[in-house]
């Protein structure tokens, strides 16, 4: 899981009056790692995210609990302070009292009076069938609590599709690479693959099957948008690093009866 970045965020806005009002929590966008097959197949994983949230002391005004709230005299209580001149002035959040339009007598010991808190919290997100790394999702309310009763953020959910060490695919296509052995490619073999949803399914492979030859289980892909690919499996031939006396003496006379070359 990568970092997590504040895309839209509830802080004042230009024009703030004396009382702050409701305002929308933050947006958070994140990304996710997501296993091949779950991906795949579809499925849920776990997410932790740091939001900020209202303080839960102070009720985002700042002000430790018995504080006396007065006029910030850095805006005089507008919660703005304007900076440039006539038509091309240009408000912006005062500082001081972060465009809340007062200042408590004494801050808040929880937030220290900034009125919120970074909070850590998990969300169990929906991967959908067929996801693909950089496609998103939007969970609507689940990002930042909105300060005085404002509306939630979102939350923006990107996802990095991580490699599965059997499969791979090729657009709704899934690719298994089997090995076989020397005598199995040559003679004929049944073999037993795993498919997506862990079921078992026995193919027929000839005799004289070379490497890399593919063959197609129907409908055991990927489904998306009503879609639905093939589970295509693709032998490799593995080759003994040590033969037995026996074994090389008959690998031999197999060679000499082919009239191959050694």
């Amino acid at each position: 899981m990568t970092g997590v970045l504040i895309i839209g965020a509830g802080a004042a806005g230009a024009g703030r009056q004396r009382a702050r009002g409701p305002e929308r929590g933050q947006s958070i966008e994140q990304s996710v790692e997501v296993p091949f097959r779950v991906a795949a197949v579809g499925g849920k994983v776990p997410v932790a995210i740091e939001v900020n949230e209202e303080c839960a002391t102070c009720h985002g005004n700042g002000a430790a609990p018995g504080a006396q709230l007065r006029p910030c005299g850095e805006c005089s209580g507008r919660g703005v302070i304007s900076f440039g001149q006539g038509s091309f002035a240009v408000n912006r959040p005062c500082p001081v009292c972060a465009g809340r339009g007062s200042v408590p007598s004494e801050r808040c010991p929880t937030c220290r009076g900034a009125g919120d808190t970074r909070v850590s919290r998990k969300v169990l997100i929906t991967v959908p069938s067929g996801a693909e790394t950089g496609a998103k999702v939007r969970l609507k309310g689940q990002g930042g609590k909105g300060a005085a009763g404002g509306q939630a953020g979102d939350l923006v959910i990107t996802f990095t599709v991580t490699p599965d060490r059997f499969y791979k695919r090729e657009g709704l296509d899934v690719v298994a690479t089997v090995p076989i052995n020397v005598a199995q490619a040559t003679l004929g073999s049944r073999i037993s693959v795993k498919t997506l949803d862990e079921k078992k399914v026995a193919i027929r492979i000839p005799a004289g099957t070379s490497a890399g030859k593919r063959f197609k289980i129907t409908g055991q892909g990927i489904e998306k948008d009503g879609k639905k690919g093939d589970l295509l499996v693709e032998v490799t031939i593995t080759v003994p690093e040590t033969l037995t006396e026996a074994q090389e003496k008959a690998m031999r006379e197999f060679a000499e009866a082919g009239g191959m070359k050694f």
